[in-house]
């Protein structure tokens, strides 16, 4: 490795190209860098004396200079900085063009210095070749033919035409912007291919994370250390593809989020944290697949990923199935049914059993969100779901899995559902525009929508506090009562393109008009053509009514008690204890302390349920956070955490990490009558928040 201070005319100087290899991101540079990188520059122009400024490091490989053409340098790190310099250049040099300020400036001179070989032709004209997605599109800039190019990448037209705008309207002279961008210094750090490890080198200047996507990381790990001919390869068949897949956004902003879920399916359910997909995914490579082995399963995944989120599927009636689960804008799902898609594009299961399966998952979503039950442990059924299922009877054991499940992670029933359907504050809830399209588009061979369409939810009995005297009469007495109690309830609601014209109008103005209740083609309008009047009665039936259709749309699992039973069967009964008078008798001060703990942990939160155990009494949601085991003179309380995890200011708790002991977990405490119990709650609760989140 040789390293030392430059600038970027030296850095550039002579006939090189810096080659950005296929592993590394493409350009994300924001407004906010490129505005700090103009911030630096301005800030030199005003010092008087010679100093410099420091932007950071170039890393790169020397691949030798081929006969003919020229020294070929492949950019390990810093292509963000050298694209963004070069952008500003490409910027600067056309202002001077445009406004013909030759006489300050040559534009020649920036662009042979910085930006072209000026002798060379074809591809090495360039100092400076992008990634396949950048690439066209910074060499048009250079060409001045951005108009031209197809797909464009929008981060570098972007920054391009943001320093063009900020160098048109900067105070400072041309001539001293191209004077600090002379002095800007970076750290040049040429690395000997036959001795130095690019990985270890980019990974311990990428440590902090700020830079670098976790998909970034991978990417480089797969390829970096891969022949240059095996690197094309790998790209082109397999991550290339992915990235299109996306899109330049959507791989910027889902892809981390994609390989997380890739890599929950594929570890058990275990869910890891989004800053920690990449080491995850080091240690999962490590299993003895080979790179091509991985990137097979990664980019098999990835097309159902795609189809699925960005609704790009082949097939249109689980396209439109994506459509709805998209609206509802809840994701913990795609560990589950991202490995059911495997098995349907497999042929284990048919499309109709796989159809099943998505409307069902949408059903649980939706009666979930009506019946208020909390989501925050969705994610963790979901990851842990496929492992339940029975493959020789694979999609009755979805509908039974999803029947049996209780407590915080229950099915509400048809009753439980329609009942909050009835009260509900529909036209407050996120997804009331899915809801209301849904119960209009049921069995219709037309379906609409409502953005598309230009629908908008119309109240019925109307928002304005003040309602018109027509209404108070038809409302009655307690008009203000039903108006408060009803106004945003399913009951009276509806869908209108006439919302304007309907306004606060008495009911039977808004039946009459033209686009009115008996001149809507819309379903949900149909029987309020026929009715003489719009008071509780009738939105307490027309409610009904819709309710009853809610649980058609979105129904409960049709399984029988014959299918649940088999499901549930055990191949042993296990003992179970019942109360507290299994374990050995504790002193008076020490069962009040116990009951004391018992109080405050079940207290918590209302999924959180108590086992008595053999040895000792479990406290769980999804599995035991706490486990306390009685003691004549004390209690011994374990938390379910790593102990290197465990927030522990007192140092209350030890470490029996490899110690054997009874609960589960790395954390053990014994509990005598002065022990600190607000203290130890307070680390309950840590166990607690690690696995609802």
């Amino acid at each position: 490795m040789k390293a030392g201070e430059t600038t970027l005319i030296k850095l550039m100087q002579g006939a090189v190209q810096f080659v950005v290899p296929i592993y590394q991101r493409t350009y994300s540079w924001s407004f906010k860098q490129c505005d700090q990188l103009w911030k630096d520059i301005i800030q030199i122009t005003l010092k008087q004396d010679d100093s410099v400024h420091f932007i950071g490091s170039v890393v790169y490989i020397d691949l030798g200079t081929p006969h003919g053409k020229p020294q070929q340098l492949l950019l390990i790190d810093g292509q963000q900085r050298l694209s963004t310099l070069s952008l500003l250049l490409c910027a600067l040099s056309r202002y001077v063009e445009d406004n013909k300020l030759e006489d300050k400036i040559n534009p020649n001179k920036i662009k042979n210095y910085f930006l072209i070989n000026s002798e060379e032709s074809g591809m090495d004209k360039y100092k400076l070749i992008l990634t396949e997605q950048d690439k066209d599109t910074f060499i048009h800039i250079l060409n001045k033919t951005e108009k031209n190019v197809f797909n464009p990448s929008v981060q570098i037209l972007k920054n391009f035409n943001h320093f063009s705008e900020i160098i048109q309207n900067s105070e400072v002279s041309i001539e001293n912007i191209y004077e600090g961008i002379n002095r800007l210094m970076l750290v040049s750090v040429a690395l000997d291919k036959s001795q130095d490890n690019p990985q270890l080198i980019f990974e311990s200047m990428n440590s902090t994370g700020k830079d670098l996507s976790q998909a970034d990381l991978i990417r480089n790990y797969i390829l970096m250390g891969q022949p240059t001919s095996e690197q094309d390869k790998l790209y082109s068949t397999y991550w290339r593809p992915m990235e299109q897949g996306f899109g330049q956004q959507g791989y910027a902003d889902y892809f981390d989020l994609f390989i997380r879920d890739f890599l929950t399916i594929h570890n058990n359910g275990k869910i890891c944290k989004i800053n920690e997909v990449y080491e995850t995914f080091k240690i999962y490579h490590k299993s003895g697949v080979t790179n091509e082995q991985l990137l097979v399963d990664v980019f098999t995944f990835s097309k159902y990923y795609i189809s699925m989120y960005f609704c790009k599927d082949t097939d249109k009636d689980l396209n439109w199935l994506w459509g709805e689960l998209k609206e509802l804008d809840v994701n913990v799902w795609f560990p589950f049914l991202m490995r059911v898609y495997y098995d349907y594009d497999t042929n284990k299961i048919s499309k109709a059993d796989f159809i099943t399966i998505i409307k069902l998952t949408i059903s649980y979503i939706v009666r979930r969100v009506i019946c208020e039950i909390p989501t925050n442990s969705l994610n963790k059924t979901f990851a842990t779901f496929y492992g339940k299922i029975k493959q020789d009877n694979y999609a009755t054991s979805v509908l039974a899995e999803y029947a049996v499940k209780d407590s915080y992670r229950a099915f509400p029933t048809n009753e439980e559902f329609k009942e909050k359907l009835i009260v509900k504050s529909i036209y407050n809830l996120r997804i009331k525009n899915y809801i209301l399209e849904a119960l209009e588009n049921q069995n219709h061979k037309e379906p609409i929508n409502i953005t598309r369409d230009g629908y908008t939810i119309e109240h019925i009995m109307p928002q304005n506090p003040e309602l018109k005297k027509e209404w108070q009469d038809m409302l009655g007495v307690n008009w203000k009562e039903v108006q408060k109690n009803y106004l945003h309830t399913l009951g009276n609601l509806t869908l209108t393109g006439y919302n304007s014209e309907l306004s606060d109008s008495p009911f039977n103005i808004k039946q009459e008009i033209k686009g009115g209740f008996k001149d809507s083609h819309l379903r949900l309008n149909d029987a309020l053509g026929g009715l003489s009047k719009w008071d509780e009665t009738e939105i307490i039936n027309r409610v009904k009514t819709l309710a009853n259709q809610a649980v058609t749309i979105w129904e409960y699992p049709k399984v029988s008690k014959v299918d649940i039973e088999e499901y549930t069967k055990k191949d042993k009964v296990d003992i179970i204890y019942s109360s507290i008078d299994h374990y050995q008798s504790m002193l008076p001060e020490i069962a009040a302390i116990y009951e004391k703990l018992d109080r405050k942990i079940l207290s918590l939160d209302v999924a959180i349920r108590k086992e008595y155990k053999k040895d000792y009494i479990a406290y769980k949601v999804d599995t035991n956070f706490t486990d306390i085991e009685p003691y004549k003179q004390h209690l011994k309380l374990w938390v379910n955490m790593p102990f290197d995890s465990v927030d522990d200011p007192k140092e209350l708790f030890k470490d029996v990490t490899n110690i054997g002991h009874m609960g589960n977990g790395g954390a053990e405490i014994k509990i005598m009558t002065t022990t600190d119990l607000d203290a130890v709650m307070e680390i309950i609760k840590q166990s607690l928040r690690l696995q609802i989140e």
